[in-house]
């Protein structure tokens, strides 16, 4: 072993690699003390920490690299000079703060996510200005950057106590050496990116297992590289033209059949219920509003006094799931009326643009589509999205300076995102022009901040306060449109964009999907508890028919008020980046990458996985479908605005290969 490390490169390397490693399980004690009440404390948690000493192995030989080609390019002189000495104690310092900062920011994320680092920190790294303005407002930054500081250069007195910058200084650096290592280091560094694969990691029964049997920095850079999953790549597959012929029936009514026969349209033709209305509508997606908050669910937690009172003086879908747990996957659900596919979401994907959405119906009948947020809309791409599909910007730099009173990073608080949507709709009503606007709150998100005054809870005092708040926005929202001549004719649509967190024991913990919607106007909507088992995708469709509309739509939602309604189980969406779930009365059905597809019975209540019953096998076919054709419709560009004019095919999914599904019918251990 001397003999192989008897150089100063390969000596400052194994510094580096052994010091990652170390930090990397201190990372690891860390998150498993704090998801300790969600762990199963059993033999499959020393599988995922075994796992992930393989995996923080892979991500230490690409942070000792840079140590490799450090040693190697420093003169042997310079390297034992007091100078030599001081500058290694820098860079040495500097090296271990970075893993304390990482380990302190993959503590927080753990905190707020229940995951390692993700596709939500690549975005986060990507959107500095309002999240380095969010982590400044939520957290103390300063007492933490020093602490940092001070814990590194501990550390590096430490390893200079011990002798270990003395020994890496000291070894002989020949040009021989100076050649192979970073050679053998960097030959390394591309085996492990080619060999190792997050992707075929083992599967855990508790999802927690899972994330723990990661490193971070190897999840964000593998996040980082995967932003988008193909289907026909990654998942289990039917002949295509056996998917979309089959997602034809699946999807045609009596209310709502097949536009044609051909089997690559999956469009149908919506007819009116009742004589045609051309009302306002006003849509509110309401940030992190999990159902939990709400009384509907049996919490009582006095958060949501307007909001519970509202859900009895509406259309309410007592059982509906967000597809996601991302605002721009909500968004994509209410807009696109589409199962979520694979990767991120459409509106962030380049191709997101230019779009059949639930605004295109509006702007056929000459209404003003807009979309209003309190913040920055290039977020996420919102504004390229909402652009391309008609609708006016109205976000935070179309506002004067006057229209906000108070502002965290994130933007304007509700009640200016309200006053600024109260003030578009009297514009357009003195105009004579109907209108649709998409409202996207920000109040209820880290830092939790809010107008002093309007509640009895203070701001920035935690979530609790900050769903408060947004409850007494929505309640001032309605009593404001209650003095305007429009309101008797406008339908208020209030839906949550996901749940609070999406943390749970299981894969898909549903629990952690289940949001409040609900369609609320005095003379136009009647009162009615809608229990029939719902996705997001459904909620714009039922507007539809309230407003008794005859359209086309390739969009997955049903109309949950319609006739053939009554006779029709439900069924729900949901989905992180790369699981994919339908969830029925039958259970719930899960496809995962690599061709691997599972499922289970499920208790709503309490999110529980148990073994199957009888019908797994044809949950995971009808599954398959959803997502095979709903992915196919996205990428051959019949999404598209103007598809029937060009008949443009620049993203079709070339045609793979079928190999036979993968059915795994029991919980994976």
């Amino acid at each position: 072993m001397r003999r192989y490390f008897s150089s100063s490169p390969a000596r400052l390397a194994l510094v580096a690699f052994s010091l990652f490693l170390a930090v990397s399980l201190v990372s690891r004690l860390l998150l498993l003390i704090t998801a300790r009440h969600q762990l199963d404390w059993s033999p499959s948690l020393a599988g995922a920490f075994a796992t992930g000493i393989g995996f923080d192995a892979a991500a230490a030989v690409f942070a000792a690299v840079p140590w490799l080609l450090l040693g190697a390019a420093s003169p042997s002189r310079f390297l034992k000079s007091r100078a030599g000495g001081w500058t290694l104690a820098a860079l040495m310092t500097l090296f271990v703060a970075v893993l304390i900062f990482i380990t302190t920011a993959e503590w927080v994320f753990w905190d707020e996510f229940g995951a390692r680092f993700n596709f939500i920190a690549v975005d986060y790294l990507i959107w500095t200005q309002e999240v380095l303005g969010n982590i400044v407002e939520s957290y103390p930054m300063i007492p933490i950057f020093c602490g940092i500081t001070a814990a590194a250069a501990i550390v590096t007195w430490g390893m200079a106590r011990a002798g270990l910058l003395t020994w890496a200084a000291a070894g002989a650096t020949r040009w021989s050496h100076r050649i192979a290592w970073p050679a053998a280091g960097l030959a390394l560094a591309a085996l492990v990116a080619a060999g190792v694969s997050q992707q075929a990691m083992p599967a855990f029964a508790n999802n927690y297992h899972g994330e723990l049997a990661k490193n971070g920095c190897w999840s964000f850079f593998a996040a980082f590289r995967a932003m988008e999953l193909d289907y026909h790549k990654w998942y289990a597959v039917l002949p295509q033209d056996q998917a979309l012929d089959e997602a034809k029936q699946l999807l045609a009514t009596a209310d709502a059949p097949a536009s044609s026969p051909a089997t690559d349209d999956l469009r149908r033709s919506i007819s009116g219920r009742i004589p045609e209305r051309r009302s306002n509508v006003i849509l509110v997606c309401m940030e992190s509003m999990s159902g939990d908050f709400m009384g509907y669910l049996g919490k009582n937690s006095g958060l949501t006094p307007n909001l519970d009172r509202l859900a009895g003086q509406s259309v309410f879908f007592e059982n509906l799931y967000a597809t996601g747990t991302r605002t721009v996957r909500g968004m994509e659900a209410l807009t696109l009326n589409l199962p979520p596919t694979p990767g991120q979401a459409i509106i962030y994907r380049p191709e997101g643009t230019n779009l059949t959405t639930t605004f295109s119906p509006f702007l056929d009948r000459g209404y003003d589509c807009a979309f209003l947020y309190g913040g920055d809309g290039r977020f996420d791409f919102m504004n390229r999205y909402f652009s391309t599909a008609g609708c006016r910007i109205v976000d935070a730099g179309a506002w004067k300076k006057e229209d906000i009173t108070f502002k965290t990073s994130w933007g304007a608080c509700d009640e200016d995102l309200f006053s600024k949507t109260i003030g578009q709709a009297d514009a357009d009503h003195a105009a004579g022009r109907p209108f649709h606007f998409f409202c996207m709150t920000t109040s209820n998100h880290r830092p939790y901040d809010f107008p002093a005054g309007r509640i009895d809870m203070p701001s920035h005092s935690g979530r609790a306060a900050a769903v408060k708040y947004a409850d007494w926005a929505i309640g001032r929202l309605i009593e404001q449109a209650r003095q305007r001549p429009w309101f008797d004719d406008t339908l208020f649509v209030i839906v949550a964009d996901h749940c609070a967190s999406s943390a749970g024991k299981t894969e898909l913990d549903v629990t952690k999907y289940r949001i409040p919607a609900m369609i609320y106007s005095p003379k136009l909507a009647n009162p009615k508890a809608v229990t029939t088992l719902a996705s997001q995708i459904d909620v714009m469709p039922t507007v539809f028919g309230l407003l008794g509309w005859n359209y086309q739509t390739p969009g997955y939602g049903h109309d949950l008020l319609a006739p053939s309604a009554a006779g029709r189980p439900g069924r729900a969406f949901v989905s992180n980046y790369q699981k994919l779930g339908l969830l029925t009365r039958d259970g719930i059905a899960i496809l995962s990458p690599n061709r691997q597809s599972a499922a289970y019975a499920c208790d709503p209540g309490t999110g529980g996985f148990s073994p199957p019953g009888p019908a797994a096998g044809s949950l995971i076919h009808d599954t398959t479908v959803f997502y095979q054709s709903a992915a196919w419709l996205f990428n051959s560009g019949r999404l598209k605005r103007d598809f029937e004019k060009t008949g443009s095919l620049a993203f079709v999914t070339p045609q793979h290969s079928s190999p036979p599904i993968t059915q795994s019918t029991t919980p994976e251990s």
